[in-house]
């Protein structure tokens, strides 16, 4: 820590040799903290001169505070799609119904020194950040901040655990996709899945194996694309090239589901009277398609507005265990199975 910093919960933490949660506790006289830990806490309070952040003190009292809502700034383009804008506008809802101002930060993927230096200078009482495939180093740059920060989804596996965050339950997803196909009678079973090594792919793809291990049927040819439609094409075309007696696919994303809707309509294969097709998400992709398409739906408004409210809860109680919270996946039907 520089001279001119001003010390953080965290540099208390670390001087006294405890966590961030145990040196909160302690330094709000919170009961379930030992007597020589909190006398620990205290005196490295003191030999840092610490000073609780005053906007989680003022948003305690009940004053108005505000939190940055850190975003990709792929969103300007479109790209994020409702994957960015849905939890936004779940969040700015919770947000304005407690009176508390959101303030949006972009994060460009590049140098992320301005955005970190405006989080940790004051500006904003706590963070709630959406985490996208592209942004997925930001969570390891914002763990040491002096503010509450909560994340939407949590791209990979090694995510700290002692951050909190909000996801969708890919892996339930990827069950729920298995299930309607194989209760369509389908059993010659496909897999487009999003790109190796993203925790969201791996946990749909895990959860699809899973549901046919449990019915005790072998999985059929696996692609890997990248969410995009041309990429669900170019896997649905290798898929159909290993086995093209192929009667049921499921893709990791809508997109590339329309891309395999596609190929199978130029290959002569009706859907779903030859292929049932089931993709992810439940975008208007899914409902504007032809047919339109069965599609697990992620609950992404509902993801915003819970990472508002527990980032609220948070600087009322900077001292509580980090959450880890997965919302429920469910299956809209529509006429593509």
């Amino acid at each position: 820590m520089s001279p001119s910093a001003r010390p953080t919960l965290l540099d208390v933490a670390r001087a006294a040799g405890v966590s961030r949660a145990t040196a909160s506790r302690a330094l709000a006289g919170q009961a379930n903290v030992a007597a020589d830990l909190v006398r620990r806490v205290r005196a490295a309070a003191a030999e840092l001169d610490y000073r609780a952040h005053p906007a989680a003190r003022a948003l305690r009292s009940g004053a108005t505070g505000s939190v940055a809502l850190v975003a990709p700034s792929s969103e300007l383009e479109g790209q994020g799609g409702p994957f960015v804008g849905a939890p936004l506008r779940g969040a700015t809802a919770v947000l304005f119904a407690r009176s508390v101002q959101p303030v949006l930060l972009l994060d460009d993927g590049r140098d992320r020194t301005p955005l970190l230096g405006y989080l940790a200078a004051g500006h904003v009482d706590a963070a709630v950040v959406v985490l996208q495939r592209e942004s997925e180093p930001l969570f390891a740059e914002l763990g040491d901040l002096p503010v509450p920060v909560v994340f939407v989804g949590r791209p990979t596996a090694a995510m700290d655990d002692a951050l909190t965050s909000v996801d969708s339950d890919h892996y339930g997803g990827g069950r729920l996709a298995a299930r309607a196909l194989l209760e369509a009678g389908r059993r010659r079973l496909a897999m487009i899945a999003g790109p190796a090594g993203y925790a969201p792919s791996d946990a749909r793809a895990a959860g699809f194996r899973d549901e046919l291990a449990a019915w005790g049927v072998a999985p059929g040819p696996v692609a890997h694309g990248s969410f995009s439609m041309s990429s669900g094409a170019s896997a649905a075309a290798s898929v159909l090239r290993r086995d093209p007696g192929v009667d049921g696919l499921f893709a990791g994303s809508d997109l590339m589901a329309l891309g395999a809707l596609r190929v199978l309509e130029a290959g002569g294969r009706r859907v779903p009277d030859d292929v049932s097709v089931v993709g992810f998400d439940d975008t208007v992709v899914a409902e504007t398609c032809e047919p339109p398409l069965t599609s697990v739906r992620q609950p992404l408004r509902e993801l915003g507005a819970r990472a508002a409210e527990l980032v609220l809860d948070l600087l009322r109680d900077p001292g509580a265990a980090p959450q880890h919270v997965v919302l429920p996946t469910t299956l809209t039907v529509r006429e593509s199975v």
